[in-house]
Formats: C-alpha cells, structure tokens, sequence
C-alpha cells in the first residue's frame, strides 16, 4: 500500500472514528452554522476576521511555518472533545472558524464535526497550508 494511499485510509477511518463519537444528529443540526471546505488564501484568510485555528502537530509547525495570526491548538483525533474548550471562548462573539491542517483532509474531517457543535460558521482550507504556500505565501515561523 502506498503512504499516499495510507494516508487517506487513515483519514477516512478517523473521520469515522470522529463522526461515531459524536452520534446522529441529522443533516439539519450538523448545518446550523454552516459549513465549507473551500479554498481560500492566507491574505483571504488574514482578513476575514475569523478565528483562524491551525490544527496541525507541532512538528508540522515548526516544519513549515504558519499563517501569521493563527492560533495553534492540535486537535487530538483521540479526544476530540478537548478541542472545543480550548477555543470556546474565542468564538463567544458568534464569528467564523476558519480551520488548516497540512493538506486539508484534517480540517474537513475536524470542520464536519465542529458544525455540530456550534452555530458559528466553520470553513476548513482545501489544499491546506501545502497550497496556501504553493500560492505564494512566506509562513512565519510558529511560537
């Protein structure tokens, strides 16, 4: 099997993990705030006045840098309910989430199960930081 092949099997089977932990709420509750997977630049995103939370490891941060602004907060696909309170407050006011991992796939998988949690908009980066920076993008270092 190939790691690229390995890699969006692991996917796939954390978002199962992630979905079946958190039960069937329907289709309705998981739309509330809505929720996209879309493409958006870091100046896009640096402008949105979002809360934008990149959710990728520590050593994937200091590897490549991170869009400047940008909260760093690991989400733990083996405890996903440590994630929300660690950014609840920061979404108190009601504005956007914006979610990036390295490629996209955490983030949609993390995005989809946030939405059933809040009302506030989610929207996960397609394409990542990987394509963030292949736009053109200078990451500053993580701190």
């Amino acid at each position: 099997m190939s790691t690229q092949t390995r890699r969006a099997v692991l996917t796939l089977g954390l978002g199962a993990i992630v979905a079946g932990g958190i039960g069937s709420q329907g289709w309705a509750d998981s739309q509330r705030g809505g929720f996209e997977h879309v493409f958006m630049t870091a100046e896009e995103i640096q402008a949105s006045g979002a809360l934008v939370i990149d959710i990728r490891t520590p050593p994937e941060w200091a590897q490549t840098g991170v869009i400047e602004g940008a909260k760093l907060v690991e989400f733990d696909f083996n405890r996903p309910a440590t994630f929300l309170p660690q950014i609840a407050a920061d979404l108190a006011d009601g504005r956007d989430l914006i979610l990036y991992c390295r490629s996209g796939n955490r983030s949609q998988v993390v995005g989809d199960f946030l939405s059933r949690q809040i009302d506030n908009r989610i929207i996960s980066v397609a394409g990542g930081i990987k394509k963030v920076i292949a736009d053109g993008y200078k990451p500053v270092p993580a701190r």
